[in-house]
């Protein structure tokens, strides 16, 4: 898992050439120019993005989910959420992976991601996005999806 802002996305230019194509469009893209839930092509089915306009949920409804076939990069351009995360141990599988996507279960812990921040996480990666941060609110975030 990598966290950063987006000032610093060249640094991991290095990754290649679909992390740096992925990562020079959030350093310019205006989620205002967007519509929510829209796919945006960047690279065909090797690199595209999704802009959601969503709330953030109460912990007890936010799921750990991983990724098998793309790697997600995660930019929230406003508003504030946690980020849960585990780095280790058993999780339970909440049934079976579906194209790009299983869900978990397992103890987790959080981060703060405020605007600006971008976050990549890897297949071995279980992440929850969207943990409200006290009472939901609103977030507007950016995905982009990088094939492995």
């Amino acid at each position: 898992m990598v966290i950063d802002c987006i000032e610093n996305a060249e640094r991991y230019y290095g990754l290649g050439k679909r992390f740096r194509a992925a990562l020079e469009w959030l350093a310019v893209a205006n989620p205002d120019e967007l519509i929510s839930g829209e796919r945006v092509e960047i690279d065909g089915d090797f690199v595209y993005a999704t802009m959601f306009q969503v709330d953030t949920l109460p912990p007890d409804d936010c799921k750990l989910e991983a990724h098998r076939d793309y790697a997600d990069i995660q930019y929230i351009a406003k508003g504030t959420e946690a980020l849960g995360y585990v780095l280790d141990g058993p999780a339970l599988p909440l049934g079976d992976y579906q194209p790009d996507i299983q869900l978990f279960q397992a103890p987790w812990d959080a981060i703060t991601i405020r605007p600006g921040t971008f976050y990549i996480v890897w297949p071995q990666d279980l992440h929850a996005p969207r943990v409200a941060i006290g009472t939901p609110a609103p977030v507007t975030r950016l995905v982009v999806k990088v094939k492995l």
